[in-house]
């Protein structure tokens, strides 16, 4: 196990494993490089979510709905490990989310066959990832409440970083009108109009016709943060 890997597993809940049991997880594991705006996993292309381990950069990770728009579900950073529940899914459940990349990343892939079979044989393996499932799902549910109970602008400023497209080295930019935007929040096309104006103001955005550009999204994440 290379020293990158090691590093990013210290920060991740497998440093609360035995070196054995995360010795076996990380067998055959696979590094992947991506730009910001990489699709690394996209709606109904493989039946189980893919696990991997981030050591650098921003995925996010967004559910898409049947009229095609998105969700964000979470954030995946330095540590984080996505697709834990995907060893355990049948094999012919229907996959409706992705992730992409918002900067720069790093992250490295590992095999769902080898985490199953790890876990039915190894009692601490099987306890560590329920908790972190257990964590999971908590920080989801968190986020929707935070979502449901947030203002008018904090709704506008989620539906823009949920849409958001990102190249490195570029602004990201959401491709909506004031009208998608205004019919994803539930609102008045007068309303969301205001509420991008001041964030004009603001200088957290700027328009163009069919779409939004977003000049500080962290500035912008911080606003989803507090709600």
């Amino acid at each position: 196990m290379d020293d990158e890997l090691q590093g990013a597993i210290r920060e991740s809940f497998l440093a609360h494993l035995p070196d054995d049991a995360v010795a076996a997880l990380v067998e055959g594991a696979v590094r992947v490089e991506a730009q910001a705006g990489t699709w690394i996993r996209s709606p109904g292309s493989g039946p189980r979510p893919q696990l991997r381990l981030v050591v650098e950069g921003l995925i996010r990770i967004v559910r898409t709905v049947p009229d095609g728009r998105t969700i964000t579900q979470r954030y995946l950073r330095r540590g984080d490990v996505a697709g834990i529940a995907g060893p355990f899914i049948a094999p012919n459940t229907r996959n409706t989310g992705r992730g992409d990349t918002l900067m720069h990343t790093v992250y490295y892939d590992f095999n769902n066959e080898t985490w199953r079979r790890t876990a039915e044989r190894d009692a601490r393996v099987a306890v560590a990832l329920l908790a972190e499932l257990g964590r999971i799902a908590e920080l989801s549910m968190e986020l929707m409440a935070n979502r449901a109970l947030a203002s008018m602008r904090q709704r506008v400023v989620g539906q823009l970083l949920d849409s958001a497209r990102y190249e490195d080295g570029l602004d990201p930019v959401a491709p909506v009108t004031q009208q998608q935007l205004a019919e994803g929040v539930g609102s008045a096309r007068e309303v969301v109009a205001r509420i991008l104006h001041a964030l004009r103001e603001e200088h957290l955005v700027a328009t163009r016709v069919g779409s939004v550009v977003l000049l500080e999204p962290e500035r912008l994440r911080a606003e989803l943060d507090s709600s």
